[in-house]
């Protein structure tokens, strides 16, 4: 999401993996629209977190038992307006946040008169999820950017993210407990933006506040399979582990330790448990800053917001080995 700033047991993922909510007899399970959505990625070998959002009525909202929906300019006792200069302020209304016909999770940013809310949910503490030693873990999502035109999404930041769990309560960690972003995407560009933030601020070993990362070409208004793996099965040095991204399976960017070159702010990455973000924020630093060199304030009087500027997201996924 960019410049602010307990492990589960594996549980066995098969065909027809049922959450407890649902009778195993029912003919009906899975539902319809659920159905071979979630798979086991090769060389996984169990699911420590998955929510496909069926197990949520049509018009209601993600399950409280694994997310929490922020709300406001910022958390309590943190950094205001999220620490990134975002314009927007997040809701738990469903005009925000709702669970579709077609079990999707949609989050949509609304111009209200001029003042712009959206949705931010994140998985619940209980759901942490970390790799553990000699292991991978990888974090993947089904996700739909916006495909209205670049002009009327100028400031519109959708994102898909990893923080350490030890940014909770403790607001002056950033970026030192970690930042992962999974995939993210300003001002309507076809471009997803695959980032990792760690280390302390200013520059440090991940450059920040920018972080390191690569951009990939992401066609809006399809969905696309996102996903980051840590892995950690070199052996024990911490030099040759990697963060590796992918898009639809395809291998998009790879960070090493020895890249990073500090042991410290890379085993932080690697080694602490970590909660997801999804969220779609309006303006802020970073499309600010992309916007025709700086020059541009976002959101701009064009931007629209609405259905043609919102996130929808199929299902969240972590698996290990």
């Amino acid at each position: 999401m960019g410049l602010f700033f307990g492990l589960l047991a594996p549980v066995p993922i098969f065909l027809g993996y049922q959450p407890e909510e649902f009778d195993v007899q029912d003919a009906n399970w899975p539902p319809p629209h659920s159905r071979q959505r979630i798979s086991l990625p090769s060389g996984f070998s169990s699911v420590v977190f998955q929510d496909d959002f069926s197990t949520q009525p049509a018009g209601s909202q993600p399950s409280a038992s694994k997310w929490t929906v922020d709300t406001g300019t910022g958390y309590s006792g943190g950094p205001s307006n999220w620490g990134t200069n975002e314009v927007e302020t997040y809701t738990n209304s469903k005009d925000n946040l709702v669970i579709t016909s077609s079990g999707t999770l949609l989050i949509t940013p609304l111009n209200n008169g001029g003042r712009w809310t959206s949705a931010r949910i994140e998985t619940k503490a209980a759901s942490d999820v970390g790799c553990r030693a000699g292991g991978k873990l990888r974090i993947e999502a089904s996700l739909k950017f916006g495909s209205a035109s670049a002009a009327s999404q100028m400031g519109i930041w959708p994102s898909f993210w990893a923080l350490g769990a030890g940014f909770r309560g403790n607001y002056k960690q950033w970026p030192a407990v970690g930042e992962i972003d999974i995939a993210e995407s300003i001002n309507g560009a076809a471009t997803a933006w695959q980032t990792l933030h760690c280390g302390s601020a200013p520059n440090g070993p991940c450059n920040e506040y920018n972080g390191i990362g690569s951009t990939a070409a992401f066609s809006r208004g399809q969905f696309h399979t996102v996903a980051v793996e840590i892995d950690r099965t070199n052996g024990g040095d911490w030099r040759g582990e990697t963060l590796t991204w992918f898009i639809d399976g395809r291998q998009t960017a790879s960070i090493s330790g020895s890249r990073i070159n500090n042991e410290q702010a890379w085993t932080a990455v690697t080694r602490s448990s970590k909660f997801l973000i999804l969220n779609v924020a309006v303006g802020g630093d970073f499309p600010n800053n992309a916007a025709n060199d700086g020059l541009v304030r976002t959101p701009t009087a064009q931007t629209a917001g609405g259905a043609g500027a919102a996130l929808e997201v199929r299902y969240v996924a972590v698996f290990s080995t």
